[in-house]
């Protein structure tokens, strides 16, 4: 209280005393009584199903994985969509999917002012539950993988997490030598 005293007298003092702004009184007329046109509304953008033939977006962390992922989904969080927007295909729909629905809404809303056709999918990763990848390949699942060649160069022995099952391949996060998180894809047998 006192040092807040102190401020305000030593401010006045080199500065002077602080000017009164008034608001400045609007002009008549310049009101209406209309209602603000509302933006168009996006009625269609959240669905209940996926889009048949459309392809799955989880943008959730990759901590939320361990719950379940949905088969043949592809996996990029919400904040890495816009950087990986090339991955993406214009020539199909997308259903966006998170957790609950918040996430997938605001991702497939930005999707759609980049001009492609996506979807939010409502339930979340719910509606998945009976379709979620098999135990033995949950993303989550921690891997030893043995040092040789990796996607056309030679990796170290390294511990990782499965990220995603694709097809026959999973895809693994680990930490290259640098210590930094690197992805790396091997055989799901292996």
């Amino acid at each position: 209280m006192i040092r807040k005293l102190l401020r305000r007298v030593v401010d006045r003092a080199l500065v002077g005393p602080r000017p009164v702004v008034r608001p400045v009184a609007e002009p008549e007329g310049k009101w209406t009584d209309a209602a603000p046109v509302p933006e168009e509304p996006v009625d269609d953008l959240e669905v209940e199903d996926p889009v048949a033939g459309s392809l799955l977006l989880d943008v959730r962390e990759p901590g939320e994985y361990a719950g379940g992922v949905a088969t043949d989904a592809l996996l990029i969080p919400m904040d890495m969509v816009p950087h990986q927007l090339s991955r993406l295909p214009r020539d199909r729909p997308i259903t966006v999917y998170c957790a609950a629905g918040v996430r997938s809404y605001g991702v497939a809303h930005w999707l759609r002012e980049q001009g492609l056709d996506a979807y939010s999918l409502g339930p979340g990763i719910g509606y998945f539950r009976d379709a979620a990848v098999p135990p033995g390949v949950r993303p989550g699942t921690r891997l030893k993988l043995p040092e040789g060649e990796c996607d056309g160069a030679w990796a170290p022995a390294a511990e990782g997490e499965v990220i995603q099952q694709e097809g026959e391949q999973l895809r693994v996060r680990v930490r290259d030598e640098q210590g930094f998180w690197v992805e790396r894809r091997v055989a799901a047998g292996r």
